[in-house]
């Protein structure tokens, strides 16, 4: 009885405030979370860790993450789009893990959900999860292993022509050959990672990164 009160609460506000949702995020990850609608309760709590992310409430927003996180991992027998939500969650989470500076975290969290990316068949999210990865092991000064990373990312973007993976791949790439005495590459991955970004404006968080990721402010 207690949960069906709380998803009769839940859809009742999302027909009351249709038009103002994003002040309900919070209250309505509750209530769904309390319910039986799991991934209504994903849903909102991955909007709600966006929204507390933007107002750079990072330990909130890495609780909502978490518990998102946490409600899909414990569904059993889950489906494709299921397992291709948790990596999508993994993606978004990542920009958290970055302002928070938690690199071992995110590097592990991102190598246990490797396979399942892989299996997933989704090269998007693949590749993005590798560049991802590939971030957070420069960022523990694991040169190599983050070079190789970003290499595999930039590898799948080229293969399904996705700008968004390899402007990600570009430009960490370019920090992470500079660290590593390869000038060379360095500039020539800031270059093409440069050059992207005039054809990704409207991507506000890929203009944002590739611009921090290049050592320029936004």
């Amino acid at each position: 009885q207690r949960k069906e009160i709380h998803e009769r609460i839940a859809k009742v506000m999302e027909k009351l405030f249709f038009d103002r949702l994003p002040e309900c995020y919070e209250s309505l990850a509750y209530h769904y979370s309390q319910g039986s609608s799991i991934l209504k309760a994903v849903a909102y709590l991955v909007r709600s860790g966006e929204k507390s992310h933007r107002r750079y409430s990072l330990e909130e927003a890495h609780t909502y993450f978490k518990e998102a996180y946490n409600l899909l991992y414990g569904i059993e027998n889950r489906t494709k789009e299921e397992n291709l939500q948790i990596i999508d969650l993994l993606i978004k989470w990542g920009y958290v893990f970055n302002c928070r500076a938690d690199y071992r975290g995110l590097e592990e969290l991102l190598k246990s959900n490797e396979i399942l990316a892989q299996d997933t068949g989704d090269l998007e999210k693949l590749g993005m999860l590798y560049a991802w990865l590939g971030w957070s092991l420069r960022s523990r000064e694991k040169l190599q292993e983050g070079y190789s990373y970003l290499m595999k990312s930039l590898q799948v973007g080229e293969k399904i022509v996705n700008q968004k993976v390899i402007g990600y791949a570009c430009a960490w790439l370019s920090w992470t050959c500079a660290d590593m005495g390869r000038l060379d590459e360095a500039l020539n991955f800031g270059k093409r990672a440069k050059e992207l970004i005039k054809l990704m404006q409207s991507d506000g968080e890929f203009v944002r990164f590739t611009l921090s990721g290049l050592g320029m402010t936004y």
